[in-house]
């Protein structure tokens, strides 16, 4: 059974061709961070000398402000990484956009996907903390009703370009709106490695994209539908 992580690479039907991929966000490690703030609040509460715990607390306070670190992501409890799947049913020639979006919405949310087959239809594989998994899911459910009554309304003679071009419309609004609140805090975007390292000790991945050719005009009415889409609000982190 093959499993990717590579969200596939679309490519219109004209001459007009052009690449929309679902976009990773890279970023410098979080993980890193919180280790450091972890240390320094250890360290805080191992000191007698007042002026030194003082100094610890003050150091680690400033990085929990400036990367908005969570109490929850403190805990080695709460940052235990599981596996969460998700059976992609009803959505006929639109489930590729589906696909793209939980992978997409994974990445914004700290956790990593992969995805494959399974019997009549498809499935999403998620790797993240129980609270990034949850906040995933509470996002497609609350983007997918949306794409199926763009489609009913637009009526779409390409589904699947249609979807996905909704798809990537609503995963570049997600992230535009996510880079303007971390420049507004000066902060770093959230990021988990250890979803992505879970995902890859737990499948033998194949790890490379596949081409799906695409309607370009399919592909822009699904887009600009997508505009019209709510986003919600946008957080660094789940509260």
């Amino acid at each position: 059974m093959t499993f990717t992580t590579e969200f596939d690479t679309d490519h219109r039907s004209t001459t007009n061709t052009k690449t929309a991929p679902v976009t990773p966000l890279m970023m410098p490690r979080r993980a890193n961070v919180i280790d450091k703030v972890r240390a320094m609040l250890a360290k805080a509460s191992s000191t007698d000398h007042e002026p030194e715990r003082e100094a610890f607390e003050a150091k680690a306070q400033a990085l929990i402000t400036r990367y908005q670190i969570e109490a929850r992501e403190l805990s080695d409890a709460e940052n235990e990484v599981n596996e969460r799947r998700i059976d992609v049913k009803t959505w006929n020639e639109a489930t590729r956009g589906v696909i793209y979006l939980y992978g997409g919405i994974a990445e914004l949310n700290r956790s990593s996907a992969a995805h494959r087959a399974v019997a009549d239809h498809s499935q999403v594989i998620l790797f993240g903390t129980e609270v990034d998994l949850d906040l995933v899911e509470t996002m497609v459910g609350h983007l997918l009703p949306q794409l199926r009554t763009h489609m009913l309304l637009d009526q779409p003679t390409s589904r699947m370009s249609y979807a996905i071009g909704w798809t990537h419309e609503v995963l570049s609004r997600l992230v535009a709106a996510q880079e303007a609140v971390a420049a507004e805090y000066n902060a770093l975007i959230p990021t988990n490695s250890a979803a992505d390292e879970a995902m890859q000790q737990a499948y033998r991945l194949k790890d490379e994209s596949q081409t799906t050719l695409v309607d370009s005009a399919e592909y822009e009415f699904g887009a600009s539908a997508a505009e019209r889409a709510d986003i919600g609000r946008v957080k660094l982190a789940a509260s």
